[in-house]
Formats: C-alpha cells, sequence, structure tokens
C-alpha cells in the first residue's frame, strides 16, 4: 500500500507541475527575443541606442528579469541587453554539461545572431564575470571594456574559507539532492492551496523543472568552469576594467547573526581576490559597494548602473 500511494503521489507531482508551468509559460510571454544558436533558442532583451553596447551576464541562477532596472537605467546611455544561458529564463535547455568555452561560444553566437554591435562592453555577475573573462579572452577585437560584478575568481575554491561540509564539491552535490527531495508539483500545490501564485516571471521560474536542471548542471560544473577560466584568461593589457565588489555588511542581516559571522570570516579573503581582478588591468576602477551583499544588482542596482555607465564614459574618452 505503501509503495502505491508513493507512486500515486509522485504521479501528482509531475501532472501538476507539467500543468502549471505550461501556465506559466501563457502567463509570462518572454519580453525579448528568442534566437536560434545552434539548435536552441537563447532568450535576449535589449533596450537604448548607441555604443558601446553592454551585455550584462547574470550569475549561476541568475535570470535575465532581476536586471531588468539595471539595464533600463545602462540604456539611458547607451545600448544594453540582458541574456538567459540554456536553461535559464525564457531559453531552452542545450544538451551536455556546460563549460567555460562552451558558454562563452554560446554567447558569442548569440549576440552575432540577435546583430549586437561590436566593440562591446560585458558586465559579468559572479559566474557571470569568469564567462566574461572567457569571452574577452577568446574575442579580444571585439572587446571595448569589461565590468566584473563582485565576479567569481578562479582561484577562489583554493583560497577562501570553507565553512560547513569539509570540500565544496560535497557540498554542492548536497545542495542538489536535498533541492531534488522537495518535488516541485508539491510546492506548487501547497503555495495554490494557500492561494500564494507566483507574483512575477520570476517567481515562475523558480518553479520551473528546467531551471532547476540547469542551475545543477552549472552548480556541478562550477568548480572546472573555475579551473578552465584560470588556465585560459590572463591579463588585460589596458583593457577599460571596472570591478565592482560587495561589502562586508550584508543588508537587512543582524550584525550578531550567524550568516553575519560567516561573511566577517569570509570577507577579508574575498576582498583580496577582488583586488586581484582589478589588477588584471593597467586601466583599472575598484567600486566597493558599501551597502550591499553578493546580490549587488538587488542591493544597489543604482551604484552597478553608474559604475558600468561610468566605464561606458571612460572608453568614450578614450
Amino acid at each position: 500500500m505503501l509503495g502505491i500511494a508513493g507512486a500515486a503521489l509522485a504521479l501528482t507531482d509531475v501532472v501538476y507541475q507539467e500543468v502549471a508551468e505550461a501556465r506559466d509559460r501563457r502567463r509570462y510571454p518572454p519580453p525579448g527575443r528568442l534566437v536560434n544558436v545552434g539548435g536552441h533558442r537563447l532568450h535576449i532583451s535589449r533596450s537604448g541606442d548607441g555604443g558601446p553596447a553592454v551585455v550584462i551576464i547574470p550569475a549561476l541562477g541568475g535570470v535575465s528579469t532581476e536586471w531588468l532596472r539595471v539595464r533600463d537605467a545602462v540604456a539611458s546611455r547607451t545600448s544594453a541587453a540582458v541574456y538567459d544561458r540554456p536553461g535559464f529564463g525564457w531559453s531552452d535547455p542545450a544538451p551536455g554539461w556546460p563549460t567555460a568555452i562552451g558558454m562563452a561560444r554560446d554567447l558569442h553566437a548569440l549576440l552575432d545572431a540577435a546583430e549586437i554591435p561590436r566593440p562591446l562592453v560585458l558586465a559579468g555577475h559572479s559566474l557571470g564575470g569568469l564567462l566574461a573573462r572567457v569571452y574577452t579572452q577568446l574575442y579580444r577585437d571585439e572587446m571595448a571594456g569589461l565590468a566584473l560584478l563582485d565576479s567569481s575568481h578562479p582561484r577562489q575554491a583554493d583560497r577562501l574559507p570553507k565553512p560547513g561540509l569539509r570540500s565544496r564539491r560535497a557540498q554542492r552535490w548536497a545542495e542538489v539532492a536535498l533541492d531534488y527531495a522537495r518535488p516541485l508539483g508539491m510546492r506548487r500545490l501547497r503555495r495554490s492551496l494557500s492561494r500564494q501564485q507566483p507574483r512575477d516571471a520570476q517567481a515562475a521560474f523558480a518553479l520551473s523543472s528546467r531551471q532547476r536542471r540547469a542551475e545543477a548542471k552549472e552548480l556541478l560544473a562550477f568548480d572546472a568552469i573555475c579551473r578552465d577560466t584560470g588556465v585560459i584568461a590572463g591579463e588585460l593589457g589596458d583593457l577599460p576594467l571596472t570591478v565592482v565588489t560587495s561589502s562586508e555588511r550584508v543588508p537587512g542581516l543582524p550584525e550578531n547573526s550567524q550568516a553575519q559571522r560567516a561573511r566577517s570570516r569570509f570577507y577579508p579573503a574575498w576582498l583580496g581576490l577582488q583586488k586581484e581582478l582589478v589588477a588584471l588591468s593597467a586601466d583599472s576602477v575598484h567600486v566597493v559597494a558599501q551597502n550591499s551583499g553578493h546580490l549587488v544588482h538587488r542591493d544597489d542596482p543604482d551604484l552597478v548602473a553608474r559604475a558600468i555607465t561610468d566605464l561606458v564614459r571612460r572608453i568614450r574618452e578614450r
């Protein structure tokens, strides 16, 4: 009987999830373009005019909708775009595992197909910073400048404190396993019964099976992406660079909370890695966002937009 009940619950979860995702797709159509890139479509949302064009690369698990306020602020000065990697947001999933070079080539094909003019500025957040550096190495003649927004560092696994589980790889596998142990359909059903429907596209994506698979793949591939970036991406010469770094204090976290204490132990090493990124270029600016945690685009979107537009101004003056 227990086996039958378990099978019935699993079937209910799958069916309800499929129905709910189809409803979300009707409710939240893509605000930008879906562009075919070698057999799968990627979503890109663009605004503004002028050059150099700015292309925003979200973090691991990040979607384009999180960046619309920053994109629109930048678009008041120049052309600005943000896109969704495979499986995220409105983009189709892609076969295989994500790699540093594969994601950079995917982005290059997308920008070609979407007719984004070069040279351009890439603005990469967290994992997006690694991708921006690899793209810059592969397509240097297309680059006008680079913005690294609290960017990941290729050596961070070795250089940062390791709270919690003994190895980051084990921690990531545990995160994926725990997430998959919480069926999305049941989560949706409980919210539906309590009349808590997704309030916007971003909330709907957080309950998407497709996006959960894409995020799990990027999370489990993260160490390899870091290693590959360390091998591929080198110095930037005099390419205009802006590095935005989060602060030690996270808005909304009580000073004596466990999370804030862990952040304070972690932050000095993180700041050291950020300073190494600043040193990659002879023409660099370092901005510390005094009121932002790692999600700088949420905590202080105006500061992030100003940092990017100031970079565009520096490039134009050159």
